[in-house]
Parts: structure tokens; C-alpha cells; sequence
């Protein structure tokens, strides 16, 4: 039998790949047609612009290194161009307009979108996409997942997901904030120089991305993120406050024209409102386990990363890599 990694973002392809790395087989399993998760990129179609086949990050905007082992993986991922250093400074906007430049930590990105580095990760973990789990259950003979035997299963999702197909886990309900992130396509640049605002105490956005900065080809290119309780009232429709958005995003960043295309993308479990300081869950009488940005005192792509690793190490402890690599 076979571990099996249920979930395709960061999470799950760390997870997989410390399983593999014990010399163990491993299966991930994801419902999308390809890996990323949150980390997603998309490729513009259709635009009517000359911005057609370039990617576009539209779930998380960049990532931050920490933690040793993360960073170790983020050299690999440097040295071999996956990713890149972007900035260390985002502008902030407030009620009274632009307040000045907020400095933190450096932040990376992707030339290929983020959705690359996870691909990277997971290059040769035997991968099922488009493969969709109904049910994870515990009985008497181990864990099954849609009723087939695995040595052990890792649930690599947001809680509610994890919840919904397995009744094992037993997990405080965490909060989470839904966003819609909304991608605007424009003939040229004609903004401040920025590579992102973060927009405090709006009604309508609460951050703003100059994707053409964060991929380093200056397209114009920009990626909003709607305030959280205005995207919870859009999820059945995102398309529906595109009209707000876009007014939003050229009123705080001057510009005059509107974009040549727009579109929005729901994301319901974008990001959990408090993390556990813990790195994973794992049952005690059966090889199942949880991991995510909700894990490790998240969220951020580096705490989802941790949880994933720190629970397929502990898997493939409690397998025994003797008898899952011989039988």
C-alpha cells in the first residue's frame, strides 16, 4: 500500500515529498486540473489585448522565508529560477489617501507565477488530477480513502474541505475569509511606480498588486483583493463587484482609465483568521493526519509549507521505512 496526499497546494506537494524522501510510495490526489492550490497562477485568454498567455497570480501574491529548512528550499528554487526576490516595501493607503511606504521582510515571487514553485516541488510525486475525494474513513483494518486501503492518508486542506470528507478528525472550526480576487488588464501602465498597496480601513479592497513588478516584465497588469466582508456577499456571483473593484482600484491609485479587461476569481477559504501554533494534527490510533496554512502558526505560504513537511516526516516515521519500502 501507498500513502496518499490529499490536496495539491504547497501543503500537500511538501507533505508528499517528505514521504517520498523516506523511500516510501506516495500518491497525491487533487480535484484541480493542475497543482498550486492557493498558490494559483492563471493564463489570460480571450482578453482582447496583446497580454494573451501571460500568467497572472491571482490567489497569493508572494511568500516570505523564515524558518531554515523553507529557506533551504527556497535557494533550490532561486538558484534553479523558479523564483525570485521582488521588494522589500509596499505602499499603504488610507482614508486620507496615500500614508507612505510600509517596509518588512522580502518578499519572493515568480517569474512563472507562483503556481511554478509548487510544480517544481512536486515534479516527480506520482500526481491524480481532476481526481476528486468523496471520503476518508478509519475502520477497523486502517484507513481508507473512497473505499481503497492506503498505508496512510494526509488531509492537505483548508478545515472545512478536511471536515467535509472525513469525520475523523476531530478539529476546532476556524474562521475563515473569503476573497475575491479580481484581475485588471490595461492598454499601459499609467499608476504610481509600485509593486503593491496595502489598502486599510476600505469598504471595497484591501490590497492591490502590480503583477507586472511582481513578474518583472512591467506589463499592465494589476491584482485586487476585495475586502472580505464585500466578497462574502458576492461568492455566488463574483462577477458582480467588478463595477465596485475597478472604481476602487482607480481611485486609489489615480488612475483615469478603465481597464480593457477584467475578471474576478472566489476564493471561499482564502485565509484562516487565527492559525494553531502546533504543525499538523495526526490521529493516535490510525496513519492519518492534517496540514495547512491553519497549522504551524500560519497563515503564510512558508507555515503551510512547514505543516505539510513536519506531517509527512511524522508519517513516515510511524511507517517504518523498511517495511513500507519492502512489503
Amino acid at each position: 500500500m501507498r500513502a496518499t496526499v490529499i490536496g495539491g497546494g504547497i501543503s500537500g506537494v511538501a507533505c508528499a515529498r517528505a514521504i517520498g524522501d523516506a523511500g516510501l510510495p506516495v500518491l497525491l490526489r487533487d480535484r484541480g486540473r493542475r497543482l498550486g492550490g492557493r498558490m494559483m497562477s492563471r493564463t489570460l485568454r480571450d482578453t482582447g489585448t496583446s497580454h494573451d498567455g501571460r500568467v497572472v497570480d491571482i490567489g497569493a501574491s508572494y511568500f516570505t522565508v523564515r524558518d531554515a529548512d523553507f529557506g533551504a528550499v527556497v535557494r533550490r528554487l532561486e538558484s534553479d529560477g523558479v523564483v525570485r526576490p521582488w521588494t522589500t516595501a509596499f505602499h499603504v493607503h488610507g482614508p486620507e489617501g496615500m500614508s507612505g511606504i510600509s517596509s518588512g521582510p522580502m518578499r519572493y515571487a515568480a517569474p512563472g507565477g507562483l503556481r511554478s514553485a509548487v510544480e517544481w516541488l512536486a515534479r516527480d510525486i506520482p500526481a491524480r488530477l481532476g481526481d476528486e475525494v468523496a471520503e476518508v474513513v478509519v475502520g477497523a483494518d486502517g484507513v481508507l480513502v473512497d473505499g481503497e486501503p492506503v498505508m496512510a492518508a494526509a488531509l492537505c486542506l483548508p478545515d472545512p474541505q478536511a471536515q467535509r470528507i472525513a469525520a475523523a478528525p476531530p478539529l476546532s472550526r476556524l474562521t475563515y475569509e473569503p476573497i475575491i480576487s479580481v484581475t485588471l488588464v490595461f492598454e499601459r501602465r499609467t499608476w504610481l511606480d509600485m509593486d503593491g498597496v496595502f489598502v486599510n480601513d476600505d469598504p471595497v479592497l484591501t490590497w492591490i498588486a502590480d503583477d507586472g513588478r511582481r513578474r518583472g516584465d512591467d506589463a499592465p497588469v494589476l491584482v485586487a483583493h476585495v475586502n472580505p466582508v464585500l466578497s462574502a456577499r458576492h461568492l455566488d456571483d463574483p462577477a458582480s463587484v467588478l463595477a465596485q473593484a475597478v472604481a476602487a482600484v482607480r481611485r486609489v491609485l489615480g488612475v483615469a482609465a478603465n481597464p480593457d479587461w477584467v475578471d474576478a476569481h472566489r476564493w471561499t477559504y482564502a485565509k484562516p483568521l487565527v492559525a494553531r501554533e502546533e504543525s499538523y494534527w495526526i490521529d493516535r490510533r490510525a496513519m492519518l493526519g492534517v496540514a495547512g496554512d491553519a497549522w504551524a502558526g500560519g497563515p503564510r505560504v512558508e507555515a503551510a509549507w512547514l505543516s505539510g513537511h513536519r506531517l509527512g516526516q511524522a508519517l513516515a516515521v510511524r511507517a517504518g521505512p523498511q517495511e513500507s519500502a519492502h512489503g
